[in-house]
């Protein structure tokens, strides 16, 4: 079985190395479980393209592109696990944030201080707007402006054109290592865990053939050789998600959808 392979949500600059060992080495657990797939990832395309590919053999979407955006049709595989505050066991967290010192840290009281500010947040990311409402009711949440990716809008705070940002708990982490913007903001709050960004692969895959691409992960993550990339990719293992595991997904997805 040949396809399209591609990950773009954590595709930085600063981790292209890393991610190009790991595909290399997850690459040649595929052929030898009988893949053939493509020798390099499909930078090309943007995520929701590829996504819509019959031929997808392998990427990963958003957790809220996958149950209402543009990743529906993807099936899922399995949910990785990260090595990050407020990741782990399959989940990750939003972290909302703020310019540091422009409001009180921490829990619900510093979220609740920026009822009504303009936010930015990653477009079809369940950690951006679904987040958001959730934590702070459609009628608190103002303007939004929804950017390219999570650590867009994590400029678009650190830059001042909005007052705060919601992204995953992990773009937050990569941040604090790689982008000097990190340095400008604080958290103020954090949501409950929500089901992480799935691994997925078209729907016409088959279901034998997901088990084996589940398979053949599993040996590239417990490969010792990929230690130093797992370890900048800060991806600890996977989990066996199925998709109930995904319905609070829907059910924020569903907040912002009602919420407009």
């Amino acid at each position: 079985m040949s396809g399209s392979v591609a990950l773009p949500l954590f595709d930085w600059p600063e981790l292209r190395e890393a991610t190009d060992g790991f595909w290399f080495a997850f690459h040649q657990r595929l052929t030898q479980a009988g893949f053939a797939p493509p020798a390099e990832l499909d930078r090309a395309r943007p995520g929701a393209e590829s996504w819509a590919d019959p031929q997808l053999l392998f990427s990963q979407a958003d957790a809220h592109a996958h149950v209402a955006g543009a990743a529906a049709a993807t099936r899922l595989i399995c949910a990785p696990s990260y090595e990050a505050e407020g990741c782990g066991g399959g989940k990750v967290a939003a972290v909302f944030l703020a310019r540091r010192g422009a409001v009180a840290r921490g829990g619900a009281a510093g979220i609740s201080e920026l009822a009504g500010a303009r936010f930015a947040v990653g477009a079809d990311s369940l950690c951006g707007l679904p987040a958001l409402v959730d934590a702070l009711g459609a009628a608190a949440v103002g303007e939004v402006e929804a950017c390219a990716s999570p650590r867009d809008a994590l400029a678009a705070l650190a830059e001042g054109r909005v007052d705060g940002a919601s992204v995953d708990a992990l773009t937050w982490a990569l941040a604090q290592e790689h982008d000097p913007a990190a340095a400008e903001l604080a958290p103020v709050g954090w949501s409950d865990p929500l089901p992480a960004p799935p691994f997925v692969t078209s729907a016409l895959t088959e279901t034998g053939a997901r088990a084996r691409l589940r398979a053949a992960l599993v040996e590239t993550l417990v490969d010792p050789a990929t230690e130093p990339q797992r370890r900048a990719l800060k991806l600890a293992r996977i989990v066996a998600f199925g998709d109930p595991d995904y319905d609070a997904a829907r059910r924020l997805a569903a907040l912002a959808r009602d919420a407009g």
